[in-house]
């Protein structure tokens, strides 16, 4: 869901995975349709459902998570990469010279958090989470420092994965 250019859509078809690759820009190709995940046309069910930075910008979670769950076998699983952007505090944002009130304006539009969590934990049963580094997927930061700056208190994680069935 939401698979952008395609890349690890094309890497796990490459790897014998039957693949179906959802994004309203999808390129062209076999695994790739070019729709959102409320339109898809594909009975399902599916084995796993992957979603990477994608969630928090749909218009209607709900009915996208009631979707996903609709697609999904009975053992399938929901796999998630997402980020919190309301988990922004002061000393995180002063580290990556942001400043948290333009930050509040950019992503007000956005699910944040809690808003995720719910709707997940409303439909699916938790098997993993875990929280993860944000900054250096989409600032062009060091994950290692990353890692360690969070390990250390010194930032908040807005990262997270999700495995839900």
């Amino acid at each position: 869901m939401g698979c952008g250019r395609g890349e690890l859509a094309l890497a796990l078809a490459g790897a014998g995975y039957d693949v179906v690759a959802v994004d309203p820009e999808a390129p062209e190709g076999a695994i790739f349709r070019r729709t959102t995940i409320e339109e898809l046309d594909e009975p399902g069910p599916f084995d796993a459902v992957l979603a990477s930075f994608s969630l928090h910008h749909v218009p209607k979670l709900d009915a996208v998570l009631d979707q996903l769950r609709a697609l999904l076998a009975p053992d399938g699983l929901l796999i998630l990469d997402e980020f919190g952007w309301d988990l922004l505090d002061e000393q995180t944002a002063e580290h990556y010279g942001l400043d948290p009130d333009d930050w509040r304006v950019e992503h007000d539009d956005l699910h944040g958090f809690e808003r995720l969590r719910g709707a997940l934990d409303a439909r699916f049963r938790e098997r993993h989470f875990s929280p993860e580094p944000y900054f250096s997927r989409h600032l062009d930061a060091d994950e290692d420092e990353e890692r360690a700056l969070i390990a250390a208190g010194k930032i908040r994680p807005l990262g997270f994965r999700y495995v839900g069935s």
